[in-house]
């Protein structure tokens, strides 16, 4: 009988096998020799699934993305932990993750010299910011109480933070071991979320104090006689 081939599975396994050789040798220089090398699959065989090079660079950079969203909502749907915790699933602290960092890396300065590329990432950018909003009305129920502001500046650092730990880690990676990412983002969400808190409630507060004195000008106010 000939053989059953489940194409999608190896679609997912080209696209695994081009992150891991994008890391190694960039964007821009890597090849269909290397992927189909790194794939353990002939380039013919590659070229079945993805005419271009260019369509399996996609490919892998998509997949890249799932693969963060699924290790996210996994752990959405079970017990989330915190914040912090939460994040900790994204940063480059093992084999897989750091290639998959690698190859955002070589990604983000192709992206600066190809429009189609740029729109993808304006695009996964949305979808990240998106997805960490998610994660902290899930993980932390005050964030339901922030003001639009505070949810944008918490979002926004978060971003912000997660990118240049990706490239210090993947680049000075001596100064930036394991145990030290994980300290530095948590004591940067931390600070975060306790700013947030902060800023709720001195809102909250605000809001009570005015509706107070308006309720006592009211009362104090002459009233007119009929």
């Amino acid at each position: 009988m000939p053989k059953i081939v489940n194409h999608e599975n190896r679609r997912h396994d080209i696209a695994a096998a081009a992150c891991r050789a994008i890391a190694k040798h960039g964007l821009d220089d890597v090849t269909l020799v290397q992927i189909a090398r790194e794939s353990g699959h002939t380039t013919g065989m590659l070229a079945h699934y993805f005419p271009t090079k260019w369509d399996v660079i996609i490919a892998a950079l998509e997949l890249m993305h799932v693969r963060i969203e699924k290790r996210l909502s996994l752990r959405l749907n079970s017990q989330a932990g915190d914040m912090a915790d939460l994040m900790r699933d994204v940063l480059p602290l093992d084999e897989e993750r750091r290639a998959e960092t690698a190859a955002w890396l070589t990604f983000w300065g192709a992206a600066l010299k190809r429009p189609d590329l740029l729109e993808m990432s304006n695009q996964t950018h949305l979808d990240w910011r998106a997805l960490i909003r998610r994660c902290l009305l899930v993980s932390t129920p005050s964030s339901a109480n922030w003001e639009e502001p505070a949810m944008t500046h918490v979002v926004s650092s978060i971003v912000v933070f997660m990118d240049g730990i990706y490239v210090k880690a993947l680049t000075r990676a001596s100064a930036y071991p394991e145990n030290v990412q994980v300290e530095l983002l948590t004591t940067h969400i931390h600070s975060l979320l306790r700013w947030a808190d902060e800023r709720s409630c001195q809102s909250a507060s605000h809001l009570a104090n005015s509706s107070s004195a308006t309720s006592r000008n009211l009362k104090s106010a002459p009233q007119k006689r009929g």
